[in-house]
């Protein structure tokens, strides 16, 4: 009986706890809160398997993913001065305004990198780990970190929002799906068709973004010479925090994964002042959370804000610090549980910068959207949003109060948002695993596999080859050659008619 009750225990275990080589895993980022969120979920996933995590988040972020664990240890990296002024150039950039300072913005990324893969103190501290596999943060502003993972000679993982198709060489009908960051949107009249085959091919021919500016070699002296191209494209797996529900269709090879919102988690049900708003609301809720980046004269946008929801019947839980917007129907507060707001059955809209987790927990919980993009991706997602009718996008540069008060009443009221982003939840949410687990099983099987057997020949060969040039040119090689023989033939047998007939006139 005792024998029978063990072999039932070592059974259950083992369904419990599947049978995998426990591993060191790395994740790197720079100190952006809403790339490293995404990462610290994919950790916690990763316990399940026996693996031990190691994020590194800056002193800024120390405490704000939750506390130190057995299985999932965050450590701190220095908080480099470079980074406050690349950020300073990259905020103008990425705004997408006139003029950017490229040049100087580069400059500083070049120096921010530089800090980074030449820190004999970080690098030590990364070795001390002993990992056997490092996930980076698939961002062109973070891109120059898989050096590290060379240095530490272990493989690595691209994980992010970017879809840099120069670097996961996915093929595509680069006539119809017209590359942006976050995926293709499909072109159709002829004008557009011919305008994707130039801007496509520029993307591929382009090297790829983030190169730290030196020589591999300058940074991994002891390891052999290599292009941050090749370097790059080395990848075991490219995982793009996007897909279907919230952008087009994509194409993709084997070690490239589209899994949108990974920084998705089940909601918690409120408590305090948020519950005790939230459940005096007749009318319902809107939950409006800015982001942390909002640009120069803030305060301009946001007293237009307070007054357009002066005006209307619905109750506000506001990201706001500033108590001078405060009005009987809002809350304002410096912190907000998004997520759980959201989930609530009495929250009727969400006013969001469309940030790519805001995004998709607005489509996790069927919430509509207003959306206020301020840099980078946001503009795209806006776009895509509004494009699948979940919500409207506005310019928070150039909008009115009545605009604003306008756009409220539409989104709630009008039954139409509500309906396109609860159909587009309900089958995202059909799925079995959360975004996050699904990357973590993945991952897993990277460490008990390896990831050779996902990489395609295409990753592997030169661009020429890749695009077809060699093959091309021998076809208009043998076009041209053929017509040359065709033409002349021609003039020698035209030369040869007019010949007979001069000698018959003759």
């Amino acid at each position: 009986m005792k024998l029978e009750q063990i072999l039932n225990a070592i059974i259950l275990v083992s369904l419990h706890f599947p049978l995998t080589k426990s591993e060191n895993i790395l994740f790197l980022s720079l100190p952006y809160y809403s790339h490293i969120n995404p990462m610290v979920r994919v950790a916690e996933k990763l316990t399940k398997f026996g693996h031990t995590s190691y994020v590194g988040i800056s002193e800024e972020f120390n405490g704000k993913f939750g506390p130190i664990t057995k299985d999932v240890n965050y450590f701190i990296i220095e908080d480099f001065p470079e980074f406050e002024i690349f950020n300073l150039y990259m905020f103008e950039v990425l705004r997408f305004r006139s003029n950017p300072p490229l040049k100087k913005a580069m400059a500083a990324y070049h120096r921010l990198c530089d800090r980074y893969l030449l820190n004999d103190e970080l690098f030590l501290q990364l070795k001390s780990f002993n990992v056997s596999l490092v996930v980076v943060d698939a961002n062109f502003l973070s891109n120059c970190l898989v050096v590290l993972a060379y240095k530490l000679d272990v493989p690595f993982i691209l994980q992010g929002l970017h879809n840099q198709i120069n670097i996961h060489r996915t093929p595509w009908a680069i006539s119809v799906l017209s590359f942006v960051p976050i995926g293709p949107a499909v072109a159709t009249s002829f004008k557009e068709r011919i305008s994707n085959v130039f801007f496509n091919l520029l993307q591929y021919i382009r090297p790829a973004e983030g190169s730290p500016g030196r020589k591999i070699k300058d940074y991994a002296p002891e390891r052999a010479d290599i292009s941050f191209d090749d370097l790059i494209r080395q990848t075991k797996l490219y995982i793009v925090d996007a897909d279907l529900h919230l952008n087009s269709p994509f194409p993709a090879l084997p070690n490239t994964k589209y899994i949108g919102g990974i920084a998705l988690r089940p909601a918690i049900p409120l408590r305090g002042n948020f519950l005790d708003f939230v459940k005096a609301s007749k009318n319902g809720v809107i939950v409006v959370s800015p982001g942390t980046v909002v640009g120069p004269d803030w305060d301009v946008y946001a007293n237009k804000m307070a007054e357009a929801f002066s005006k209307v019947k619905y109750d506000v839980v506001w990201k706001q610090s500033n108590s001078s917007y405060s009005r009987q129907n809002i809350l304002l507060t410096k912190w907000l549980p998004q997520n759980d707001l959201l989930a609530h059955p009495n929250t009727k809209l969400f006013i969001t910068h469309c940030g790519n987790s805001g995004r998709y927990e607005s489509l996790y919980h069927a919430v509509p959207v207003i959306s206020f993009p301020v840099i980078a991706d946001q503009f795209f997602n806006s776009e895509g949003m509004k494009l699948k009718g979940f919500g409207i996008s506005m310019d928070l540069y150039n909008f009115t109060v009545d605009e604003l008060v306008e756009n409220i009443k539409e989104v709630i009221e009008n039954p139409k948002y509500k309906k396109n982003i609860a159909k587009a939840s309900e089958l995202f949410r059909s799925k079995r695993q959360l975004p996050s687990e699904k990357v973590g099983n993945l991952i897993n099987k990277i460490v008990k596999y390896g990831g050779d057997h996902l990489r395609s020949e295409l990753q592997n060969i030169p661009l020429y080859q890749f695009l077809m040039l060699d093959i091309l040119a021998v076809v208009f090689a043998a076009i041209f050659f053929v017509l040359f023989v065709t033409v002349y033939l021609a003039r020698k047998c035209f030369a040869f008619v007019c010949r007979k007939k001069k000698a018959k006139r003759e």
